[in-house]
């Protein structure tokens, strides 16, 4: 079990909904490539997306 899930987490306030039930989440892994401008990006984007991976564009 990672570290982070022993940490104790504060009381969630009065009108939160509460903790998620059910399966509402899954465990997703990722790799995070770095383009060199946007044209590249779109590149890389469409040989993933060939290649059948599930794929999202971000831009910070």
């Amino acid at each position: 079990m990672p570290a982070s899930s022993k940490i104790e987490l504060p009381p969630l306030p009065a009108k939160s909904p509460g903790k998620p039930t059910g399966k509402r989440y899954k465990r997703q892994f990722g790799v995070i490539v770095l383009a060199e401008d946007e044209p590249a990006q779109k590149a890389l984007f469409e040989d993933l997306k060939a290649q059948g991976h599930k794929c999202r564009v971000v831009n910070t």
